[in-house]
């Protein structure tokens, strides 16, 4: 008779890795569906696209911008989430976005310690990381292409090292991310990086340089930006992403796409790990690739300019300098540490606890009452009472809103009500523009509701508009809570 291997049934640290970053996303699950206004525009988007068949290229759910050309680069995702909505509501969607992160960095954490054999190293780094990116932790399709963008790394440098992998495996996965995601644009950049950190070498020096790998590093990279824009909006995807980075009235009026101020104390963690990966690169003996350098200094230059792009250099970063932690094998105590995890892991197979960790949680989450009352849009963030009154008591006319909460007026009252703004829609300024000038009473303002006809708002109740529309203006009150108030002319 068989026995099991004395260690078969322990967790191994990727294991508890992954339990544990599951596990936190569950915690942080209600601050991360309500963080922002996004998830019910791209709840309201998924429905229509399902209802309908079709993917539209107009913008159909703010009035000033009705009829206007607009790329839905996210359409796949937006489906996605609106069909774990569907079935199983808001908890599905902090699930997902659990499994989505955990899976992220279980793979990272995997391959890396696969390569160096330091798994105390790797799981410093990468939890390092993903600490870091928890400040961009939100129920948005970003998280799927942090789980796609870890995937590309381990593909790509595999093909940068000249391993054995299928060079048609990019393209096929690149046609579903840039179906998914805009940020399909940063495995662009990983190929490039890699690629023209390939020709660095090769001047560098020629002998030692994989040629074959280089070519198929240049063929593969022309090969992705090739079928990115096999998606409803072509060639109109590259346009809108970086018309949108570019345009320095909304980019200025975003928080996230500032650079990081590092005397904010949650700002911390990403000074850490820039601080740690220049130690890190300083004491390795034998220097990285060029092509790892351009990564690691290209997604370091993206994350200073726009905080926002954090979430990519916490993954990134980890990956690359993995390779630099392979000097402190050299030290007795972490050599005999490594060499007893690595008999321990080494009796322990498969994926046990990963599989029984999401089912255990997965089934707790969906059949608990709480989580279905914790994991719900909150009510002193989104207007939950006011659209609740207005299902019972529609109103005419055309309104004006608060722009965070534009998604949640569309995904509870689209089609019967239109918004004015919202959090996605506008990526040319000219509406923000327009809102600003309302929200903050700013000169003109009264002549933007003369020139869209507004008969009606559903804004902050603690707001100056809502005091200089009833204190001066005399708009009667029809709703009003803690939250919001609806006004009318």
């Amino acid at each position: 008779m068989k026995t099991l291997p004395r260690f078969s049934l322990l967790p191994r640290i990727q294991d508890i890795f992954f339990i544990a970053l599951f596990f936190a996303v569950l915690l942080l699950g209600n601050r991360m569906l309500n963080l922002d206004g996004d998830l019910p525009r791209h709840l309201v988007m998924g429905k229509y696209i399902l209802q309908t068949g079709s993917v539209p290229a107009t913008e159909l759910f703010i009035y000033p911008y009705l009829g206007r050309h607009y790329v839905t680069h996210e359409w796949l995702a937006d489906v996605v989430y609106y069909g774990i909505y569907k079935f199983v509501g808001l908890k599905g969607i902090v699930l997902f976005s659990a499994f989505a992160l955990a899976s992220t960095f279980y793979l990272i954490y995997q391959s890396v310690t696969t390569r160096f054999q330091n798994r105390l190293g790797a799981f410093f780094l990468v939890g390092w990381g993903a600490l870091a990116t928890s400040l961009n932790w939100v129920t948005r399709p970003h998280l799927i292409s942090m789980l796609f963008l870890s995937i590309w790394l381990i593909w790509a440098d595999k093909l940068r090292r000249g391993e054995k992998i299928s060079i048609w495996i990019f393209p096929a996965f690149m046609l579903l991310w840039s179906n998914t995601h805009g940020i399909f644009i940063a495995g662009i950049l990983v190929l490039f990086a890699y690629a023209v950190g390939w020709l660095v070498d090769l001047v560098l020096d020629d002998a030692s340089v994989n040629k074959q790998a280089g070519k198929n590093l240049w063929l593969v990279l022309i090969l992705s930006i090739l079928v990115s824009v096999l998606n409803p909006g072509g060639i109109g995807s590259w346009k809108s992403i970086f018309g949108f980075v570019n345009n320095q009235y909304l980019m200025s009026r975003m928080l996230e796409a500032n650079p990081p101020n590092f005397q904010m104390p949650e700002m911390r963690v990403l000074l850490g790990l820039i601080v740690i990966s220049i130690f890190l690169l300083a004491i390795k003996k034998e220097r990285i690739s060029s092509g790892q350098g351009l990564l690691l200094a290209g997604f370091t230059a993206m994350t200073l300019i726009a905080f926002r792009n954090i979430h990519l250099y916490g993954i990134v970063a980890p990956f690359v300098l993995a390779e630099t932690i392979s000097t402190f094998n050299s030290i007795p105590l972490l050599f005999r540490l490594e060499s007893n995890l690595h008999r321990i892991e080494s009796q322990i197979n498969g994926f046990f606890w990963v599989i029984v960790s999401t089912l255990v949680l997965g089934m707790l989450v969906l059949s608990s009452a709480a989580a279905s009352k914790l994991y719900q849009f909150d009510p002193e963030k989104f207007p939950v009472g006011a659209v609740a009154w207005l299902k019972e008591n529609p109103q005419a006319g055309k309104m004006f809103n608060y722009l965070n909460w534009g998604g949640y007026i569309t995904f509870n009252l689209y089609p019967e009500q239109l918004a004015f703004t919202d959090s996605v829609a506008d990526i040319t300024g000219e509406i923000t523009m327009k809102y600003e000038t309302v929200i903050d009473l700013l000169p003109g303002w009264e002549n933007i509701f003369q020139q869209y006809d507004i008969e009606w708002v559903l804004i902050p109740s603690d707001s100056n508009l809502a005091a200089t529309l009833t204190d001066e203006l005399q708009w009667k009150v029809l709703y009003e809570d803690e939250t919001s108030v609806i006004l009318r002319k």
